[in-house]
């Protein structure tokens, strides 16, 4: 959800959130301020790099005409756009907002649960949801003294609030907050549908939609049959929202804790309540501190094994975290951030808390644990969660979606799966358990050492030390190994054409660089093309196993899938057209050029085409065509009279890496020699 377009729209009615150029810090901050020039000089990110304090108070009210004055820092929650005034005779600047990336729970803590409805037009809204009290996701509702006339207030449009602050906010307007039915749309705050529209729709785009309740507010589960479950909101008789709602809601997977055991309605459901094929059951928030002290310093395998709720980087705070410099600590796999300074071991047990932070890799996990307690002893594992479900943004979807793939990324197999995957294209298809070993270690510690000289920065996932783990080590090295039939890999077909052009030197006679048409390779039988992959997964499986062999002795050959007998016919007649035709579709579409390309031939005399009749006979000829001459000649003939068995040697190693058997050597010298 975004704040809607109009809401940019110049108003002189709508409050906004207006720095003071005269005793602002984060209006300084954010004008930067050139001494030369004598104006703010903007930059379009401004990081702040320090806390700074903030400035003024002011009364929430209904819009600027109900008395709202500034400065008004102090009496937010979370900005979310600011006004930066700079000039009398320029148009303000406009920054939004930006918060670091943050967790919260899917189910709070009893007493951090307050109700949340919707407002709006009559026939549409007005459902409710329960949310945590400590986050600012809901606008304020006031009642009067007399627990009537709600209103909307705020302190500029789309204003977010905790539940404590709308209870400062409501006390200062005369009112508290009031477990309303109704309350009127207030365009001021952002409390709208959409600008032009008198009611809610599905399509409509609001900015604000949801304000803090008193009413009643608790949560429970649905737990389906395959252990998923649903959140389910109770707020008094208020309809909830469908999302929240019985039999309405979205399941997820949750970890069980103990035997993963869960309550099913096959078994009575028992503490909770069947209905239908799922059971209904209460849920009871419990946070506890993980690791005490008493026990020492975890490993890193414990603090990754039982740490499951991200914290953010202790530095971003001024003086709240130290960092543990105690000899323990400073020879751990991890940093480690108390709440107090540690510089001596025996201090470390005493420190540890709810709130001690633990680095690992540049991901920070903090020492708690939060389970949900559904009764009968069955619990599961807290979820942690970047989205609100009361005000859902596409910045927090962002955020998650980075934090998912750092955790793949971070993920103890992803170092041998992508060694291993690397191996396979570079070097052997089945490589041993030592090999795939040796590159994830120097994929995970971004260091290799061969020959007293060491590859990588050291850092984790450094591609420098991976690749010189694989290139250097002795079973890619070793020519011992050639005498196995099961080591090296397949080359595909799209590599063996490209390889056949360079090592023959495919160009032009006059040099010129031209571009290689090379398209339905794939139609043409050769089973592989260029950005054309049938899936995901690309041309063939990693897995795959040849019948035959390779089948028996458990081995796999993944790139053997496209070796079947139709493509192989098909690449070889193309092989086979290169020396004779050059890079065309000539000879019954059996080349590998595109049949359009002999019309694109801009740098030929003939205003840009060739017969394929006269291509044959290199008249006027091919652009494209295999030009290598042998370095023994000399030049273009054999003026240094060079021996059948040495241009032999040099076709061998460019075409096959000096593996030719010596039999099909005399088979190519005689051939050379009867031409």
């Amino acid at each position: 959800r975004k704040d809607p377009d109009w809401w940019a729209q110049p108003n002189d009615w709508a409050p906004r959130m207006v720095l003071d150029p005269t005793t602002s810090t984060l209006y300084s901050k954010l004008c930067n301020f050139n001494e030369e020039t004598n104006q703010c000089d903007f930059k379009s990110t401004v990081v702040l790099d320090e806390d700074i304090p903030c400035d003024g108070t002011c009364d929430a009210r209904r819009a600027l005409w109900d008395g709202i004055t500034f400065p008004c820092e102090c009496s937010i929650d979370e900005p979310r756009t600011v006004r930066v005034d700079h000039s009398p005779t320029m148009a303000p600047v406009w920054y939004e907002y930006v918060r670091q990336p943050c967790v919260q729970l899917a189910f709070p803590e009893p007493g951090f649960m307050n109700s949340v409805r919707e407002i709006g037009a009559s026939g549409y809204g007005n459902k409710a949801m329960c949310a945590d009290s400590r986050l600012p996701v809901a606008g304020t509702a006031c009642c009067d003294a007399n627990m009537r006339n709600p209103k909307h207030i705020c302190v500029f449009k789309g204003d977010r609030t905790t539940y404590s602050l709308t209870e400062e906010r409501c006390a200062a307007f005369g009112g508290s907050t009031c477990p309303w039915s109704r309350v009127p749309i207030n365009w001021a705050c952002g409390s709208d549908t959409s600008y032009g529209q008198g009611s809610y729709s599905e399509d409509s785009s609001p900015g604000l939609r949801f304000l803090w309740s008193s009413e009643e507010c608790s949560m429970s589960v649905q737990v389906g049959p395959d252990g998923n479950v649903a959140m389910i909101h109770s707020v008094g008789s208020v309809d909830v929202k469908e999302r929240v709602g019985i039999d309405t809601g979205t399941y997820f997977g949750v970890f069980w804790a103990g035997d993963g055991s869960f309550p099913t309605a096959s078994s009575g459901c028992g503490p909770c309540v069947v209905h239908g094929s799922t059971c209904i059951c209460p849920a009871t928030a419990v946070t506890s501190i993980v690791f005490d002290g008493s026990l020492g310093l975890p490993t890193i395998d414990e603090v990754i094994t039982r740490l499951h709720i991200g914290a953010p980087d202790p530095n971003s705070f001024d003086s709240l975290y130290n960092l543990c410099t105690a000899p323990l600590c400073q020879n751990a796999d991890f940093d480690i951030y108390f709440s107090v300074a540690v510089t001596d071991d025996a201090s470390i047990t005493n420190a540890f808390d709810e709130q001690t932070v633990f680095e690992i890799n540049g991901s920070y996990l903090i020492n708690s644990g939060s389970s949900v307690d559904v009764g009968g002893g069955f619990s599961f594992r807290n979820p942690p969660m970047y989205n609100s479900p009361i005000d859902p943004t596409q910045r927090d979807a962002l955020y998650e979606t980075d934090a998912i793939i750092q955790h793949f990324v971070d993920h103890p197999n992803t170092a041998p799966f992508i060694s291993t995957k690397l191996i396979q294209h570079l070097v052997t298809s089945n490589p041993s358990p030592r090999y795939v070993k040796v590159v994830a270690d120097a994929f995970s510690s971004g260091s290799y050492t061969s020959g007293g000289q060491t590859f990588g920065k050291g850092n984790y996932g450094d591609m420098e030390a991976c690749i010189a783990a694989i290139l250097l080590d002795s079973e890619a090295r070793s020519s011992t190994l050639d005498d196995d039939a099961i080591h090296g890999r397949a080359r595909e077909p799209l590599l063996k054409i490209m390889h056949m052009f360079r090592s023959m030197n495919l160009s032009t006679e006059s040099d010129t660089k031209r571009e290689i048409d090379m398209i339905f390779l794939t139609s043409r039988g050769i089973g592989q093309e260029s950005f054309n992959a049938p899936s995901v997964f690309s041309f063939f499986l990693s897995e795959y196993q040849p019948v035959g062999p390779a089948l028996n002795k458990g081995v796999v050959a993944p790139e053997t899938q496209l070796f079947d007998a139709p493509k192989l016919i098909s690449f070889m007649n193309g092989i086979f057209s290169l020396p004779e035709f050059g890079l065309n579709d000539c000879q019954w579409w059996q080349g590998f050029g595109h049949d359009r390309a002999r019309y694109w031939i801009p740098d030929y005399p003939d205003g840009g085409s060739f017969d394929c009749n006269a291509a044959e006979n290199e008249q006027p000829g091919v652009p494209l065509r295999l030009r290598w001459k042998p370095p023994s000649w000399g030049g273009d003939t054999n003026i240094n009279g060079a021996p059948t068995s040495q241009i032999i040697d040099e076709m061998d190693l460019l075409l096959t890496g000096g593996r030719l058997h010596t039999s099909n050597k005399a088979i190519l010298e005689t051939v050379y020699n009867d031409a």
